[in-house]
């Protein structure tokens, strides 16, 4: 967040949020122990990640 004053009493605020920057996966391990079909190719495997990936989110404010 960078806060830069245009006037006496107007000010400009820049706010810049991350989630997951640096993308690493992150599992939903939930979704392992619902396949119980030991003949299902995807069994023990996670296939669902708990999170989305790398998200950002810019904002501008004005205060006046």
């Amino acid at each position: 967040m960078k806060n830069i004053r245009l006037h006496e009493r107007v000010r400009l605020q820049l706010r810049a949020e991350a989630f997951n920057l640096l993308n690493h996966a992150n599992f939903d391990l939930n979704s392992i122990y619902q396949l119980q079909n030991i003949n299902d190719a995807n069994f023990g495997r996670s296939t669902v990640t708990a999170v989305a990936a790398r998200v950002m989110q810019f904002g501008v404010r004005l205060e006046f």
